[in-house]
């Protein structure tokens, strides 16, 4: 009996996931418009000031509102093994980046390498998670 509750809950569950991710894709492409459509032309790609201060800050608040209610909702939406699986890559990611950031800090005061770069550690993070996701995911 139990079995077939769960089973009717599974399409709702899986809905519930969709709508949430869509959502977040969807907060994740307006943020992405407001900067990257509005971005001064003169300025070089990767320059400060180079975007409005207000939308800075309405791209931020939506990143910020995005990544905290979004996690919420998500620890609560997938079963126990796909909260697992997105524990594990979180700590991951966080592991790439706790390994990065120092190494290339104290290789940088050695004048060996250029200051380290926000950008660069945060894509160091992305890439570890998706590449411990698809590990866990696919094995």
């Amino acid at each position: 009996m139990v079995e077939a509750g769960l089973q009717m809950r599974e399409p709702q569950r899986k809905r519930r996931f969709y709508v949430v991710v869509g959502t977040l894709f969807g907060l994740g492409l307006l943020s992405g418009l407001l900067i990257g459509f509005f971005e001064d032309e003169q300025a070089e790609i990767l320059s400060p000031s180079s975007i409005p201060p207000w939308r800075a800050v309405i791209s931020a608040a939506m990143f910020l509102f995005s990544t905290t209610f979004g996690s919420w909702i998500l620890t609560q939406v997938p079963d126990k093994l796909e909260r697992a699986i997105h524990s594990k890559t979180t700590v991951m990611a966080g592991n790439a980046m706790l390994i990065a950031y120092p190494t290339w800090f104290i290789l940088w005061k050695g004048g060996i390498v250029s200051e380290p770069d926000a950008l660069w550690l945060f894509m160091i993070g992305m890439a570890a998670s998706v590449i411990a996701y698809a590990w866990y995911k696919l094995r």
